[in-house]
């Protein structure tokens, strides 16, 4: 079978849909399967996906078309051209303008789509990408979310009513890696280490981890913020508010050899979402790392993390109204993990054992059962 792939991020480097597309098609290759990825990008590059297959990315001349007519016209042109050189059998779709294309390239093709609309709809009622994803929802022939409660949130935004062709699909980890060489960032005190990796945004709930680790300035730690965002000016400014400058470190975006020297030298990892998050790739992440993870409930996180691998804070309806309630909770949360050497080691074994069970062949065999059993769309699969 060969599987296009549309991702509307692939370029971005690093980035999570980057970085989801090349472990997927990795895993359709080990299943027998061809893959191939069209995208838009700064500039017209091919890319070697694993496998062997190609990432066919081109630049977007279409300025003076507006977006939402023009890049779901010019994906879909870009899958005809493949169809043309190498017939697709399925459309997995990373997003909605790729969803609007694979739907242009269904009727001219009559090639079947898989939906993913990554992490969560934010668009009021009444905007043109709301009134796209009720459509999208409508008419593509499976749809996958990255988690059960991110399906079940997309179908309650979208008046859609659950049924057969819904479904919820979580991420893949390798832990393959966070083997190689390692290197510290710069601007690391000594201190027990707190590891945060994640864009540096209101949803992912630094500000509330900050809150919570003021209350524990007794014990010895340094938090590293690893990512960057639109949060950041007011996370800096938030830390010093807080006395906390000098037990902080932003880094910015890490990869590679940092990356993993982060993951394999951290003492605990703490991310505390306070929306709804779709997956939470990181804490995949830190359970393959054997990271103990303190964290929140906040929609899909018990889903990716267990009781037995990571000290989950209920916080109630996100977004919530008022952090206070939540603060002491948290705290108590990261001073066990803190103070508690076994407790870190048995929650880090717990998340190691769960991150085995999280494959991205997993997580692409959930896709292709979708897209078999949502509507019998893929009777061409072979």
């Amino acid at each position: 079978m060969h599987v296009a792939l549309v991702s509307e991020h692939y370029h971005k480097q690093p980035s999570g849909p980057r970085k989801a597309a090349r472990s997927m098609a990795a895993a359709l290759h080990g299943l027998g399967h061809e893959c191939s990825l069209v995208g838009i990008a700064p500039r017209d590059a091919i890319e070697t996906l694993p496998g062997g297959g190609e990432a066919r990315l081109r630049r977007y001349p279409w300025r003076l078309v507006p977006t939402k007519f023009g890049r779901p016209r010019f994906y879909a042109r870009e899958l005809e051209r493949l169809h043309r050189r190498h017939e697709i059998d399925a459309v997995i779709a990373m997003g909605l303008e790729p969803g609007a294309a694979a739907l242009r390239f269904r009727e001219t093709a009559g090639v079947p789509f898989v939906l993913n609309p990554r992490s969560f709809l934010v668009n009021a009622p009444g905007t043109w990408k709301f009134e796209r994803a009720q459509l999208l929802m409508r008419e593509c022939d499976a749809f996958v979310a990255l988690s059960e409660s991110a399906a079940d949130a997309w179908c309650a935004a979208l008046g859609y009513q659950r049924d057969g062709k819904v479904f919820g699909v979580l991420n893949g980890v390798d832990p393959t890696e966070l083997e190689g060489k390692t290197n510290p960032p710069s601007g690391l005190n000594g201190h027990p280490l707190i590891l945060c990796m994640a864009m540096l945004r209101v949803p992912k709930g630094q500000h509330v981890l900050l809150k919570a680790l003021a209350r524990l300035t007794d014990l010895p730690w340094q938090l590293v913020l690893a990512g960057d965002g639109p949060a950041r000016a007011d996370l800096v400014a938030l830390a010093a508010r807080l006395g906390l400058t000098e037990r902080v470190l932003f880094t910015g975006m890490v990869q590679g050899a940092e990356w993993r020297w982060l993951y394999r030298n951290a003492q605990l990892f703490a991310l505390t979402p306070v929306y709804m998050e779709a997956c939470g790739n990181a804490l995949l992440e830190a359970q393959a790392a054997g990271l103990p993870v303190v964290t929140s409930d906040a929609g899909s996180v018990p889903e990716v993390v267990s009781p037995e691998s990571a000290l989950i804070v209920p916080v109630g309806k996100v977004p919530f109204p008022d952090e206070a309630p939540i603060l002491p909770k948290l705290e108590t949360a990261l001073r066990r993990a803190l103070t508690d050497a076994a407790l870190r080691q048995s929650l880090g074994a717990a998340g190691r054992e769960r991150a085995s069970r999280l494959s991205w062949q997993r997580c692409i065999n959930g896709y292709l059962a979708a897209a078999q059993s949502g509507t019998g769309a893929l009777a061409r699969v072979r």
